[in-house]
């Protein structure tokens, strides 16, 4: 799929700082800029979970690491301890 898109100064800029870096062509530089950064872009705006997610988890915990993760929940912190 061939696609063009138009690149501010400031983004054609740091494509050619990096060309030069890695000595790598300007679409291979681009594609693997797309790749890196496609999965932070689609986790940005993926749906939020829905309540109780993760409770079937929390079952199968051991009843020690509840409770002290219930004491460290409730424990104060910070300079008004």
């Amino acid at each position: 799929m061939k696609t063009s898109i138009d690149l501010d100064d400031e983004l054609a800029d740091e494509v050619e700082r990096t060309v030069s870096l890695t000595r790598e062509k300007p679409a291979t530089v681009l594609r693997m800029a797309i790749r890196a950064g496609l999965p932070i872009v689609a986790n940005r705006f993926q749906a939020p979970r829905p309540e109780g997610y993760f409770s079937e988890a929390y079952r199968h915990y051991p009843k020690e690491r509840l409770e002290l993760e219930n004491a460290a929940a409730k424990t104060k912190t910070g300079p008004d301890r």
